[in-house]
């Protein structure tokens, strides 16, 4: 394979991530189109309905002005006007009044203001245009209602006209029914948006899920493919040992041969580690999680790995934190970060492991004074057979992550503010003794 080639595995990342951003980015851009044409839509709607309720009215004052006239030709209002009175009696007439020119009151539906003078008469240049006009006004009682001025064409001569005040009740009743459509818009949208956000966030989780599967099966099929030549790597290195050891044993001190074979026995005890975590990192893993006092199993790790290391160490273990796990690898995975911090220090160094509860976590974090994660290898730290020493597998953080992540946990390695390096491991709290 070139050394840039893409793996299978690889292609389907880097095709379906920008996926999942264009589909996201169209789920977005349909629902802004969506939103807008249902607010343009409501809003136009209202204005109509607006427009409708006014016309409406001013329909309603042409044709009770234009039978009010009928009436008039038949009979003066000054006579007995009894049709023009029945006419103007519509429950929608606020009130309703003829009058000349000069404002004084002809005809009023109240008996008492005929006679009297209007304080607002049209302008004088209104009369002969032979136009009618309406306005918005309210009543005294603050209600609202609408005025209509028409010029009548008076038999008696002299300018007269008709006023008619109707109220605008009903028909602001529904104008405020329309605009009250305005909440089930905005909770229609709302559904709207959260549907499509629910659709995001399920589509996102079934492209993470299908890469995760992907994952899996990969790992799946690796495991298969290194535990198969592991097998074999072992049972030849068997017998290459087995010879080496008993040459060594018939080769007396003094022969030149003799470093060679511990040369050569060296060797082949390191690959004998490799292939020992080959075979641990490649097996399909099966969890005995139950509840652990986390502070005793610090301690064991402690006394294993770090025995006979000239450095300082510090603990601070909350006794009464109990974690969720499988006994035995945790000790690994402890056991591996403890070596790595050791060996990243030297012979001297400070080493300090806490372990506390977080929320519904156990916190352990092993943090030491060496050099720290280059920048350059933080992308890579959990990389099967990725290492920056000389002498390791690069399988210890894989095989950790694989471990603490079947467990439900996670793990981090980060470099620490005042120098050194520190491997957080967060694993579910499985709750507090009250004794330890």
């Amino acid at each position: 394979m070139e050394p840039n080639a893409m793996r299978p595995g690889d292609r389907k990342e880097a095709i379906r991530l920008p996926l999942t951003h264009a589909l996201r980015m169209l789920l977005f851009f349909l629902l802004l189109v969506a939103s807008a044409a249902v607010l343009y839509t409501t809003a136009q709607n209202a204005r109509a309905v607006r427009k409708l309720a006014g016309q409406s009215l001013e329909s309603t004052a042409v044709a009770l002005s234009v039978a009010t006239e009928s009436a008039l030709r038949a009979g003066p209002a000054s006579g007995p006007r009894g049709n023009v009175r029945e006419i103007l009696s519509d429950r929608v007439v606020a009130y309703a009044l003829i009058s000349r020119s000069d404002g004084t009151i002809i005809f009023h539906t109240n008996p008492s203001l005929p006679g009297t003078r209007i304080s607002d008469p049209p302008p004088p240049g209104w009369f002969g245009s032979g136009n009618a006009f309406g306005r918005q006004i309210t009543l005294g009682t603050g209600l609202p209602a609408y005025e209509y001025n028409y010029q009548l064409q008076s038999t008696g001569g002299g300018d007269e006209f008709l006023r008619l005040v109707l109220h605008a009740t009903p028909t602001d009743r529904i104008t405020k029914g329309a605009e009250r459509i305005w909440w089930t818009v905005g909770f229609a949208l709302l559904v709207l948006w959260a549907v499509g956000i629910l659709l995001e966030r399920t589509m996102t989780r079934q492209f993470r899920l299908q890469a995760e599967a992907d994952r899996r099966e990969r790992r799946a099929l690796i495991g298969q493919m290194t535990a198969s030549l592991a097998h074999e790597i072992r049972n030849a290195l068997g017998g290459v040992k087995g010879f080496a050891q008993l040459v060594d044993e018939r080769t007396e001190e003094p022969d030149s041969r003799k470093k060679g074979l511990a040369a050569l026995l060296r060797g082949i005890g390191r690959i004998e580690a490799l292939v020992r975590d080959l075979l641990l990192f490649s097996r399909e893993e099966t969890f005995d999680v139950r509840p652990l006092h986390i502070a005793g199993i610090v301690r064991e790790a402690v006394m294993a790995d770090a025995a006979g290391w000239k450095g300082g160490e510090e603990l601070e273990l909350d006794p009464k934190v109990r974690a969720m796990g499988d006994r035995e690898k945790v000790l690994r995975v402890l056991g591996n970060g403890i070596r790595n911090a050791i060996q990243s220090m030297g012979e001297e160094g400070r080493l300090r492991i806490s372990a506390r509860r977080e929320g519904n976590r156990v916190a352990v974090r092993i943090e030491d004074t060496g050099g720290g994660v280059p920048e350059s290898e933080k992308r890579r730290l959990f990389t099967p057979f990725h290492t920056t020493k000389t002498d390791g597998t690069g399988l210890g953080l894989a095989y950790s992550k694989k471990v603490i992540e079947g467990m439900g946990g996670t793990i981090d390695l980060a470099n620490r503010d005042g120098g050194g390096a520190a491997l957080s491991i967060l694993l579910p709290c499985a709750g507090n003794e009250k004794n330890g």
